[in-house]
């Protein structure tokens, strides 16, 4: 009743146009894959994996964290300068980006270790100016409810972004350039005697980073006809006074809610760096493709179950409801969901990852199966937690989440500097997770039974 209802009402109608693109933008790399990793080596997609961590890193604060607020404003007139206030910044932050990646460029051989990412640095600023307009415009076309334009935005930047890197990676095995027949090729690569690429080169890591930038680059470009379109009339309510006042009135956006999304970027920057530093770029290849293979579910199925629940939960906090019978019937239902998925994975990730991107990825479905517990158990609660939000413990639920990132970088850190074995540090990454989210989702429900009978009793 309740799975009827939402499709038939508006908010469940802007989840699924929402799904739909958000789909098709998770399937076309994963369609892709296997072709890549034919084309180009572990150690080049471990250079992407480096890439993918900085940038993002850079581009969570680059517009002062302002393109969350976009959606808040009561008036256009305000949440245009909102806009344009995040926008200023950006273009700052960017510029300041621009003269280190120079002062970088001039010291590559000093990077060490990072030397073949040092090759690509100048591509940052581009990558989180294009990046962070992308998040700005995104939450604009979201305020103006054109889902429908954001799942358009999403699947063009997931298409741009494969178009490129196979593009790129037909450029490296000879095929544009007529020396390898295109026939030849997918014969020979998908034979039980080919063996992967290995090594790193400049083609490999460039075609991967540049196919990266440009999905950003057209993704934006996307959403700008949209705001041009229909909204360029609203840029004459722009003007420095109103950015100050909104400025003011979202100050915690900069202050709190920065801190926040910075903790997390940087956890995956870190296990990425500290990987690269205790191992190689190789594996830094193998546990990127890992956490993106795993990662997968909670994306096609977990960010749309999320927001429908967010919705519900709000709702019925609104109207005074106990939400411990909603929150454990969706733990629950993400259990369900999830537990063929991650069994399959779980006994049969090496096999698969042989068998879809070649032999010498069989270590990334290794990985997989470490991996496993905690992202089954990520899938499963992360959605409740929001719960902290609707209640407005941010405090705490920021406080949980700093804990989650320290325990996840410091198994990192044991496995690669102390155990010196990757492995062990995903054992002992997976068996932390266990405790921590048992703990948080005992927390959650606590927080939501105290409140509920507080409310009660005033």
């Amino acid at each position: 009743m309740f799975g009827k209802k939402l499709v038939n009402s508006e908010f469940g109608r802007n989840v699924l146009t929402l799904m739909k693109g958000s789909v098709i933008a998770q399937l076309l790399p994963l369609i892709i894959m296997p072709i890549l990793t034919r084309m180009i080596s572990s150690e080049d997609f471990g250079v992407l994996t480096l890439f993918m961590s900085l940038a993002p890193f850079l581009m969570v604060i680059a517009a002062g964290r302002y393109e969350q607020a976009v959606v808040l404003p009561k008036e256009d007139k305000d949440a245009i300068n909102v806009l344009a206030l995040g926008f200023v910044i950006l273009i700052f932050f960017v510029a300041i980006l621009s003269l280190v990646t120079m002062v970088s460029v001039l010291t590559i051989s000093d990077w060490g270790k990072m030397q073949a990412l040092a090759e690509w640095i100048w591509l940052v600023p581009v990558t989180v100016f294009f990046g962070a307009t992308y998040r700005i415009f995104n939450m604009w076309s979201n305020r103006k409810k054109r889902f429908g334009k954001t799942s358009v935005s999403l699947i063009t930047q997931a298409s741009t972004r494969s178009a490129a890197q196979l593009a790129g990676g037909f450029g490296k095995v000879g095929i544009l350039s007529g020396q390898t027949g295109f026939m030849d090729f997918f014969r020979n690569a998908f034979s039980t005697s080919f063996k992967n690429p290995s090594g790193l080169s400049t083609l490999g890591s460039g075609t991967l980073i540049i196919g990266y930038a440009a999905g950003f680059v057209f993704g934006t470009f996307s959403l700008l006809i949209s705001f041009f379109r229909f909204d360029r009339s609203l840029l004459k309510e722009v003007n420095r006074n109103s950015m100050k006042e909104q400025a003011k009135i979202y100050r915690n956006f900069p202050r709190i809610n920065a801190i926040h999304a910075l903790s997390d970027e940087f956890k995956n920057l870190g296990i990425a760096a500290t990987i690269q530093y205790a191992f190689s770029a190789a594996i830094v290849g193998f546990y990127g493709m890992t956490y993106r293979v795993l990662h997968a579910p909670l994306a096609l199925i977990g960010s749309s179950i999320s927001q429908v629940f967010y919705q519900k939960a709000a709702e019925m906090y609104a109207n005074g409801q106990d939400l411990v019978p909603l929150i454990k019937t969706t733990v629950r239902k993400m259990l369900l969901i999830a537990t063929p998925i991650f069994l399959i994975i779980l006994f049969f990730g090496p096999t698969i990852f042989e068998w879809y991107l070649g032999k010498d990825w069989r270590i990334a479905g290794v990985y997989c199966q470490y991996l496993t517990p905690w992202m089954y158990l990520n899938f499963a609660i992360a959605p409740v937690l929001q719960v902290s939000v609707i209640m407005n413990k941010q405090g705490a639920y920021f406080i949980v989440s700093l804990i989650h990132n320290v325990l996840v970088l410091g198994a990192i850190l044991i496995g690669g500097f102390v155990f010196k074995d990757i492995i062990t540090g995903f054992m002992i990454l997976s068996a932390l997770m266990i405790v921590f989210y048992v703990v948080v989702y005992r927390w959650v429900l606590n927080i939501s039974a105290k409140t509920h009978s507080s409310n009660n009793k005033e």
